[in-house]
């Protein structure tokens, strides 16, 4: 921050020492006329006399000021005599005047003859006091922007004056308005007045307004006047666009353009120069030499930058365009002062930049609610994730500011799922991925494509079969009355029968593991507890090898004769004594 600010200091009194001596080098004097006296002093000069072409001497010049010097002297002495003798005091008070002036006269001549004598120095330099003029940064603005508010100035002219007679026209034509209402009103007066003394006052009063109406008529004219010479076309609408785009491409356009040619080629000159150093120091393995090399190529960049910039303002100030540059300097300025509030955030940027911050290349973040590998930190970061179509994206610097990163495993999953992989939802939606971007995933589920943004996706919690392999298990319950039984030969002749008939499937060669055993005493059955675990390779007949081992155990129960029960609910009514029925009515006999 505080290189900026002494930088842009530099820059405002740099281009005020050029703007004080622009306008003191400027030939002012050539745009007044000429008058009488400059033209009868070029008519006397017309011939000249050998005497005045001859150039005075050293000795003739400081004997011509010494004699003025003396002269002056002795009118002083002679005006200080007549004050002691002045008569009032108005007189005493002008020649006291006289004196002063004199006196200023004399140290002015008395400099000139010092100088003139030694070469351009006085003694009055060796005993002037060293002044520390403190640098007031808004003088020094006021002094860059005071060509540019001329320059505008110059350019607005004609509209301005526009403007401005337009404003007097409304001005006068109201006047005028005033006035031949109070004349007609004084005309319908003296009509209908019979007193003499009356109509002459009144009379007098008319005249008045007439003179007061002419005058103001006058003056519209004049304006009117001036209005239809500035509004008028010096030349055809074709011809002022010819003449207005030649005049900016060969003023302000050109400079323009050359500034901008100036900037462009300076800073690319440097930064391709930089990007070629930087990436030979940034393929070495070694962190430490990285990280000095991305340092450097990131402060080179600034320095290409701030240098093409001063190319540009080179430019403009070669061509005397203050328009332009003075555009450019508060350009900068409100630049610096924008940046001056997010400085902070910048400093955490460059941190990310040298890879000194929260996130670091190599490792892992969560972006948007997915895993990504940091590929390499830059002003756009490049992250990438293998799993995903598509999976490489640019990440502005601003946005990893707030982000943060971590140390991996191998093992870790970069997504839920894989292309080709059967997965199961929430809701047991069944499906094949067929794609899977950083933006949305499409399954196939039933024959129809399933598309869900990568948010609502893994919001349902993807179960994946192809992952590993997964597990079928199923609870399947026999009736009570085969409560002796079901722990020994039932189990035993269940596991084999399903064993047997499991070989004989294709998905054979994907099971893992099979179990068969008694699970729990359930209100109504007794429940067995079947699992089948398969590879990943058989995620596709999910569903089939889910209905294969309920088939193929009722199957079971038919070919041993094993009941299954249903739900049933039982009603157990305690015994007591039964009252005795009332006359008429038959007795109810006992269950």
């Amino acid at each position: 921050m505080y290189p900026s600010l002494f930088f842009m200091n530099s820059i405002s009194i740099l281009f005020s020492l050029i703007a004080i001596l622009h306008i003191a080098a400027s030939p002012v004097w050539a745009a007044e006329g000429p008058s009488a006296e400059s033209t009868e002093t070029s008519a006397a000069l017309a011939a000249p006399t050998a005497e005045q072409d001859r150039t005075p001497t050293h000795e003739e010049r400081l004997e011509t000021i010494l004699q003025s010097i003396k002269s002056a002297e002795a009118e002083r002495t002679d005006i200080k005599k007549r004050i002691k003798t002045a008569p009032s005091e108005a007189e005493k008070k002008e020649l006291e005047e006289d004196v002063t002036r004199l006196t200023r006269r004399l140290e002015e001549l008395r400099t000139s003859f010092e100088e003139l004598a030694t070469g351009g120095t006085n003694i009055a330099a060796l005993e002037m006091e060293i002044e520390q003029m403190p640098v007031d940064w808004k003088q020094e603005l006021e002094v860059i922007v005071r060509p540019l508010l001329q320059e505008v100035k110059r350019m607005t002219e004609r509209p301005r004056r526009i403007e401005r007679l337009r404003g007097e026209q409304a001005v006068y034509e109201d006047r005028l308005e005033t006035a031949d209402k109070a004349i007609a009103s004084l005309d319908e007066t003296i009509a209908q007045t019979r007193s003499d003394a009356v109509k002459q006052a009144l009379s007098e009063h008319r005249k008045d307004w007439a003179s007061h109406r002419v005058d103001v008529q006058s003056r519209l004219q004049l304006v009117n006047g001036q209005l239809e010479r500035l509004l008028a076309p010096e030349a055809s609408d074709g011809q002022e666009i010819v003449a207005a785009l030649r005049e900016f491409f060969s003023g302000r356009g050109l400079s323009a353009l050359l500034a901008a040619a100036g900037f462009v080629v300076t800073y690319f000159l440097l930064a391709s120069f930089a990007g070629l150093v930087e990436r030979v120091l940034v393929r070495r393995r070694r962190t430490k030499t990285r990280r000095l090399a991305k340092a450097g190529g990131i402060f080179y960049r600034l320095f290409s930058l701030l240098a093409a910039i001063l190319a540009a303002m080179a430019i403009l100030y070669v061509r005397g365009d203050w328009l332009i540059l003075g555009l450019l300097i508060l350009f900068l300025f409100a630049v610096v002062l924008a940046l001056r509030n997010s400085f902070p955030r910048y400093v955490d940027e460059l941190r990310i930049l040298l890879n000194l911050g929260g996130v670091r290349e190599g490792e892992r973040l969560l972006y948007n609610g997915i895993p990504w590998r940091i590929k390499s930190l830059n002003y756009y970061s490049i992250l990438h994730n293998p799993l995903l179509r598509g999976g490489t994206i640019r990440v502005p610097i601003s946005e990893m500011a707030d982000l943060q990163s971590r140390r991996f495993a191998d093992e870790e999953p970069w997504f839920a799922s894989r292309e080709n992989d059967f997965v199961i939802l929430d809701g047991d939606v069944f499906g094949k991925v067929l794609l899977q971007t950083p933006e949305v995933v499409q399954l196939q589920v039933v024959g129809s494509t399933k598309t869900f943004t990568v948010a609502d996706y893994l919001g349902q919690h993807p179960r994946n079969l192809s992952l590993g392999g997964f597990a079928i298990p199923l609870s399947f319950g026999l009736d009570y009355r085969h409560q002796c039984d079901i722990l020994g030969t039932i189990v035993i002749r269940m596991r084999e029968y399903l064993q047997e008939q499991l070989d004989q499937q294709l998905f054979r060669r994907y099971l893992k593991d099979f179990i068969v055993d008694f699970n729990e005493a359930a209100s109504s059955s007794l429940n067995l507890i079947i699992v089948a675990a398969f590879d990943g390779g058989a995620a596709e007949q999910y569903w089939s090898i889910r209905r294969f081992l309920q088939r193929t155990a009722v199957d079971a129960c038919n070919h041993y004769g094993w009941t299954i029960p249903f739900d049933q609910l039982s009603l157990h009514i305690p015994k007591r004594d039964i009252p005795l029925p009332e006359a008429g009515l038959a007795a109810p006999t006992p269950d």
